[in-house]
């Protein structure tokens, strides 16, 4: 919007004065473009965008849906949220002969797991935390060194096309001091086992076709996921081996059964001994207890259209992930179409503005890659999700009552943590023992501010660190 000066103000004093009437003299056209504006920007602020703006669906376009469960059903687990949580969880229940029904308000994949970058980050960033667990984190440790690499794992055992490529998760570095601070990071994980390699800057320039970095750090068990096509995915293979889905299909309430549980929808009801919501940020009413408990937030991604092939070889030729250390502005991922991937928090004022967000990405990549100067690199998909986040780096896991849990609020992580927890809480319900699970169960506790986060993140440090691009400091 133009700012208004004092000349402006003196030149349309007239006007200004009878402001009283403005209302009645806008055009019919243009208060419906004002209200269509901001219908438009509370739908990208609230994540809700139609799956179909995601990138991740452009080549296969949205999967056929589940129909709506229109019956009275019953079953050993009901799984409220169809993402990577749910979907993994009702697999691996299925596949030890657990009777799951999975309730999705809409349809597999719909929100943040069908929205998130694609990153398959093999490592966590509070150990401290986890370390402070009742056995020191051994378990969850052990869990997670076996598992982390579970995208790549699952789409191999059940043939999922869901781009899983293990290509490795780079740091890319250009100070000496945040190279030898990651360094240190990273011998914690080559303790766990992971190959890490250490690059200097020919090796830097090898591995992402810029002279920009001096220093890398590479972990070679991570990689990239096309996460919407990875939930469904592991949700086909689930009803394959036995598990019920339904879309379309809102768990509307939760109420006690006998000794049972049912989830009432719109249409129908399931009853099941036990009840598991997998609704991450997208908060559901019949679990009031959970709303509240994280820090919602907005995030975006975006993608290119792809790279023409004089340059598909020369940005990121090693095809890793990429993320810049100590502060990540521009994720990066080139998928098999040749796309760059990027994604970070919008603008708090203008969330919808897909061209203003790509416009600064499109900065940095010119700067980083100084070859695509040379040509139009154009924008294909702008999509926004919610996430979540909480005090501390780990994700939510909940005993809301006898019976009933919560696994969710997994930030950054998803693509990992997501499915390996979702799998450790199916070998806990498998064997009715989810005490012995290598995490422990919370309750539910009531954020003190919830918009405090977006607050600091959104309309402090990202217009900050934004600038200091800008002006050369990052």
């Amino acid at each position: 919007m133009k700012k208004i000066t004092r000349r402006d103000s003196l030149k349309y004093s007239a006007t200004l004065v009878a402001g009283a009437t403005v209302a009645a003299c806008s055009s019919p056209e243009q208060e419906r473009t004002e209200e269509n504006t901001s219908t438009q920007r509370a739908i990208y602020e609230a994540g809700e965008v139609p799956i179909e703006n995601s990138g991740w669906t452009a080549y296969h376009g949205v999967l056929p849906g589940y129909l709506s469960l229109k019956d009275d059903i019953s079953a050993d687990v009901v799984i409220v949220g169809a993402g990577l949580a749910g979907c993994s969880l009702a697999l691996h229940l299925a596949e030890v002969g657990v009777h799951a029904v999975v309730l999705e308000k809409h349809q597999p994949g719909w929100g943040a797991s069908g929205r998130n970058a694609g990153h398959v980050l093999p490592t966590l960033r509070d150990t401290n935390y986890i370390q402070q667990f009742p056995d020191g984190g051994k378990a969850f440790f052990e869990l997670f060194q076996e598992h982390h690499t579970i995208p790549f794992d699952l789409a191999k055992k059940y043939n999922i096309n869901c781009d899983a490529q293990q290509t490795g998760y780079l740091n890319a570095i250009t100070r000496e001091s945040v190279f030898k601070s990651q360094q240190n990071e990273a011998g914690f994980w080559q303790q766990q086992g992971q190959q890490v390699d250490f690059l200097g800057s020919t090796e830097m320039e090898q591995a992402t076709g810029s002279s920009y970095y001096s220093y890398g750090v590479r972990y070679n068990s991570g990689g990239r996921v096309n996460p919407y096509l990875f939930s469904n995915g592991m949700l086909s293979a689930a009803v394959a081996h036995g598990a019920k889905a339904y879309g379309d299909c809102e768990a509307l309430e939760l109420l006690k059964h006998n000794q049972q549980w049912r989830v009432r929808t719109a249409e129908g009801s399931v009853t099941a001994a036990r009840v598991v919501f997998c609704t991450n940020a997208y908060a559901s009413g019949a679990a009031q207890a959970l709303i509240g408990s994280c820090y919602p937030m907005t995030a975006y991604a975006l993608c290119t259209k792809p790279l023409p092939a004089d340059l598909a070889d020369s940005i990121m030729p090693s095809r890793s992930t990429l993320a810049q250390a100590p502060l990540d502005l521009h994720p990066l991922v080139i998928d098999e179409h040749n796309r760059i991937i990027t994604a970070s928090m919008p603008s708090t004022s203008q969330p919808e503005n897909g061209q203003w967000h790509f416009n600064n990405h499109l900065a940095w990549l010119q700067r980083t890659w100084p070859q695509l100067k040379s040509t139009n690199l154009e924008l294909e998909h702008y999509w926004t999700g919610r996430v979540a986040m909480r005090d501390h780096e780990f994700p939510g896991a909940y005993q809301i009552d006898n019976g009933v849990y919560g696994l969710m609020y997994f930030n950054a992580w998803g693509n990992v943590m997501a499915p390996l927890m979702a799998k450790a809480f199916a070998e806990g319900l498998a064997k009715e023992n989810m005490q012995k699970l290598p995490f422990p169960l919370e309750k539910p506790q009531q954020v003190a501010n919830p918009k405090k986060q977006s607050l600091i993140i959104r309309s402090l440090l990202i217009p900050a660190a934004r600038f200091g691009q800008r002006i050369g400091i990052l």
